[in-house]
């Protein structure tokens, strides 16, 4: 008997574009749907402000995942994201992740390793706070 053929992430994620300069999602505005993003060519730029002098920008890359954050949050958007080049990405609501994760293992380890170095990130920012 022959198995199911694995679905593929295109199969849970929607094709988008977005063209050099264009905002992908601004700071402070509620999550919208689609929220996460996985690069398929191209370079987005993610910013981070902590106060109008204190910044940090973090640039993502073909085969990189952002926009995660607050899909599990549930708060506004913590970042600022915009396309450094053209970008093209497969785009994911919180359903459609999640089942992408449970079917992709490569795909939920990407997604766990990003979540991991956020946190990384984070705990050297309440390191230098300190």
């Amino acid at each position: 008997m022959q198995q199911p053929q694995a679905k593929k992430l295109t199969d849970y994620g929607k094709p988008v574009s977005f063209p050099r300069g264009t905002s992908i999602y601004e700071a402070d505005f509620m999550v919208n749907e689609p929220s996460v993003f996985l690069i398929i060519e191209g370079r987005v730029e993610v910013v981070k402000k902590y106060t109008p002098l204190q910044t940090e920008v973090f640039e993502y890359g073909k085969g990189d995942i952002f926009g995660m954050l607050e899909v599990y949050t549930g708060a506004s958007r913590l970042t600022a994201a915009s396309a450094v080049t053209d970008v093209e990405a497969l785009a994911f609501d919180r359903a459609s992740l999640e089942r992408a994760m449970t079917a992709n293992l490569n795909f939920a380890v990407q997604a766990i390793r990003v979540l991991s170095r956020m946190l990384r990130q984070v705990n050297a920012r309440i390191k230098k706070l300190t």
